[in-house]
């Protein structure tokens, strides 16, 4: 993917984000921004290509609940 498609790629994943998990378009940006799919991005844009777009939006949501809600640590 070139950054223009990446830069698409990115603003119609806020734009699920926003209107499937109801949040807000600065929530959605940041969880975009800081989701581990930057950086997969970076590293082989391409590969993103192999999921639909809504099935990113989940993951990037449920990495964003994960980091919001913690597992309690089942030794502790």
């Amino acid at each position: 993917m070139t950054k223009a498609e990446i830069k698409e790629f990115k603003k119609y994943l806020i734009i699920v984000l926003v209107r499937k998990y109801k949040m807000s378009r600065t929530e959605a940006y940041r969880a975009v921004r800081d989701s581990s799919l930057s950086e997969i991005l970076k590293q082989d844009s391409d590969y993103v290509m192999h999921d639909t777009l809504a099935g990113w939006a989940k993951f990037v949501f449920d990495e964003v609940q994960s980091k919001q809600n913690p597992k309690s640590d089942i030794h502790s």
